[in-house]
């Protein structure tokens, strides 16, 4: 096994932290695990079984999540300078960013849910350790293929007809022409 790439989960966080927060975007710790483990598995699979950071993730009802980082996140978002990757890596996490970003928390979770290593390694009230080498063979084929899902995502509120979609107001543009509202005022 040749060395990570990325000295810690916490410094790939931090990445994914601050890439949220320059796009205006609130990254739940949920999603970030989510984000996290499928760096750690596209990087994986593309790179012959490397590491992208230290780390091992386990497996609960929820998909996949690294139990220290977690810990560390319930007391908040880490005080941390902004993270120096090479070119490489840099690109790299702003594919992943790109690809799965616009997914929601819940859509990224089915997504991990619905995968061999998740029906491998899922059992019920325990949190099961795995293995970086037995998950990349399961993910060969899945992960080129996530929901490409690059559409915003539209705003549903509730009104008094039911729910409704919501757009941001364009005010129409009165045309040149000469008319009688026009003539009159």
């Amino acid at each position: 096994m040749s060395s990570p790439h990325i000295n810690s989960i916490l410094s790939a966080a931090n990445w994914f932290f601050r890439k949220a927060d320059s796009s205006d975007i609130y990254l739940e710790n949920d999603k970030l695990h989510h984000l996290l483990f499928l760096a750690q598995i596209h990087f994986s699979v593309g790179h012959n079984g490397e590491y992208l950071f230290p780390g091992i993730f386990v497996c609960d009802n929820k998909g996949f999540h690294e139990p220290n980082l977690a810990h560390m996140l319930t007391f908040g978002m880490p005080l941390m300078e902004a993270p120096k990757f090479d070119k490489e890596i840099h690109t790299f996490l702003e594919l992943i960013w790109k690809k799965y970003s616009p997914m929601s928390k819940l859509q990224l979770e089915d997504f991990v849910k619905n995968s061999d290593a998740y029906n491998k390694y899922f059992k019920s009230g325990q949190l099961t350790p795995t293995s970086l080498e037995e998950l990349t063979p399961l993910f060969k084929g899945t992960a080129s293929s996530a929901p490409h899902n690059t559409s915003k995502k539209r705003k549903v509120m509730l009104s008094q007809n039911g729910p409704v979609v919501v757009s941001q107001w364009h005010p129409r543009k009165l045309s040149k022409k000469t008319t009688k509202e026009n003539k009159n005022a």
